[in-house]
């Protein structure tokens, strides 16, 4: 047998350390949703299960989370917002120092007392959860779900929820056949989930939707190849093709690949910047016109952090955006007519019919990042984007 050289066998051992560290993406399968970890740390979990009415990316983490988590910890007051974690594991447990682990529910607002290490003491109840099985409010840049909202009217307010159809990052848009899948009217069921790379510096998965009507019939199918890497790039791969012999996209400025940011990351409320490619400042003069991306900046707690929505170049014809001040940004192909409705640049109505044997392919990214990268970096961050689409 040849014998490795020591100096070769260090080598690898360091690489190994390095390849395993905070650049490393990894995917963990469980029962309705895929969690994604970067490092040590929840970055995402794709939810599919029939809770929803769609799947959706929920919670999404902006960079240094569990480090804001640690200095609120320290230095803010016990019922600060930024104390604050969500559950993101089916199987995520309450451990305490004596006795049986209580199951903590996905989903569920926990308040951390203290941070030790990779343990989280959750306040009042004398046991911890696993940094892996939690996701800091202080670094999450989605709208949390609220299933009761209160009737708050001021779109400035913490409380205000409008929208409810607005949940995390997700993939839908009204007019399909007349069915408004974007405000939730019918259901679009998962039937296959499945790994395709688990861990690296990008890892991904696969998945197949039926969009169905209100009577439970196919009308869309979409498959969908999701990469994600350890910079918190997204790039959604969706290909739509009817589940009967024909189907009618309508025109909709309701649509398509969409995030709800959270209500300090709003225009109305801190103020942005919100800047596509060509320079474009602000939500009024970026809202309904094609660009390459699109970057939104706003607060969580006092700190910066921004989301960028990219349109492929690949794509079969240019995206415009649905990108708003109280948080709602979205790309969508669907809408020519009713984005330049009143404009000097109006266009007619967007209609098509995909008939059986046709398909649609389109490609998005979305890239999550410190507030403070700079439209250079996010410029580079589209070409990485566009380069890594594969034919």
């Amino acid at each position: 047998m040849k014998r490795i050289p020591l100096l070769f066998l260090f080598l690898t051992l360091c690489c190994s350390s390095v390849f395993a560290g905070e650049k490393t993406v990894k995917l963990e399968m469980e029962r309705n949703g895929v969690k994604v970890l970067i490092g040590k740390d929840v970055f995402t979990v794709f939810r599919f299960g029939l809770d929803r009415r769609k799947p959706l990316f929920y919670p999404v983490t902006g960079p240094n989370a569990y480090e804001l988590l640690e200095k609120a910890c320290k230095s803010s007051p016990p019922d600060a917002e930024g104390r604050k974690v969500v559950v993101v594991s089916e199987a995520a447990q309450l451990h305490k120092e004596s006795g049986d682990p209580e199951t903590a529910p996905f989903g569920k607002v926990l308040v951390a007392e203290r941070v030790d290490g990779d343990k989280v003491y959750v306040a009042g109840s004398n046991a911890w959860i696993a940094r892996t099985d939690i996701a800091p409010v202080a670094g999450i840049v989605v709208r949390l779900i609220n299933d009761n909202p209160t009737n708050t009217k001021n779109r400035k307010e913490p409380d205000f929820y409008d929208h409810v159809h607005h949940k995390g990052i997700w993939f839908a848009v009204d007019e399909i056949d007349g069915i408004k899948f974007w405000m939730e009217d019918s259901l679009v069921n998962t039937t296959q989930v499945s790994i395709v790379e688990q861990s690296g510096p990008t890892a991904s998965f696969k998945y197949s939707t039926v969009w169905l009507s209100k009577e439970d019939k196919p009308v869309l199918e979409q498959d969908t190849l999701v990469t994600i890497s350890a910079d918190r790039l997204i790039t959604y791969d969706a290909t739509l093709r009817p589940a009967k012999d024909s189907v009618h996209i309508g025109d909709t400025k309701e649509g398509f690949f969409a995030i709800r940011l959270p209500h300090g990351m709003q225009e109305n409320v801190s103020g942005g910047p919100v800047t596509n490619a060509e320079g474009k400042v602000g939500t009024k003069d970026t809202w309904g016109r094609p660009s390459p991306w699109i970057d939104y900046i706003g607060k969580v707690g006092e700190e910066k952090f921004g989301v960028t929505i990219m349109d492929a170049p690949q794509n079969p014809w240019k995206s415009r955006y649905h990108v708003r001040d109280y948080g709602l940004f979205s790309v969508n192909p669907f809408g020519d007519g009713a984005y330049t409705a009143g404009t000097p640049e109006a266009l007619p109505a967007h209609k098509r019919d995909l008939t059986k044997g046709e398909s649609l392919r389109f490609v998005y990214g979305l890239w999550v990042h410190g507030g403070d990268s700079g439209l250079e970096k996010v410029a580079e961050a589209y070409k990485t984007f566009a380069n890594g689409i594969k034919k």
